[in-house]
């Protein structure tokens, strides 16, 4: 009787560790410095794995600008998952976007004649308008008379802005890739 009854206290004790394992963890500062420090190292090896493929230099800086980006938001869903979680990493993958849209905006302004700079100012301005205008409707969407409600709908506006802004760094990339290519 002693066997049995220790058994089920291991079995529940499993069980319950089992489930209190699967579920979403709080990303703390120390778990994402964890997070950032793996995929610069992963980052390494993805750069040298890109300098055996024909590529410029500035297509492999590209793809390695991304891929800290993308691996980061991965691993971050991988702790926490939560909608709260969800929304967090899409946010920060919003803003480490547009800090490389920034980056490869610059690049591709200094790139250009005097003349043909205009262009680009009034392009991006415009774009920031859209952009705007775009998370607007996103939310507005996603109102429960229009989408049915629900928490998720926060994850889709989240997920659908962070890919609004990496499409248009991978605009802006690629305009400057065509220039130097």
């Amino acid at each position: 009787m002693k066997h049995a009854v220790s058994l089920a206290l291991a079995l529940a004790f499993s069980i319950s560790a089992f489930a209190q394992s699967d579920r979403p963890k709080e990303l703390t500062p120390l778990i994402l410095s964890k997070i950032k420090a793996d995929v610069d190292k992963d980052a390494i090896a993805f750069k040298q794995s890109l300098a055996k493929k024909d590529l410029s230099t500035s297509e492999i800086n590209f793809s390695v600008d991304t891929f800290k980006v993308e691996q980061i938001a991965a691993k971050r869903m991988e702790v926490d998952y939560s909608t709260a979680g969800m929304n967090n990493t899409m946010n920060d993958k919003a803003a480490s976007y547009d800090k490389l849209l920034n980056k490869y905006y610059k690049i591709l302004l200094a790139a250009l004649k005097p003349a043909d700079k205009v262009t680009l100012i009034a392009t991006q301005r415009s774009w920031i308008t859209y952009r705007d205008a775009e998370r607007k409707l996103i939310h507005t969407m996603g109102k429960q008379e229009y989408s049915g409600g629900g928490t998720i709908q926060s994850n889709i506006a989240s997920a659908a802005y962070a890919g609004l802004v990496a499409e248009r760094t991978l605009k802006i990339f690629n305009y400057y890739n065509s220039i130097v290519n």
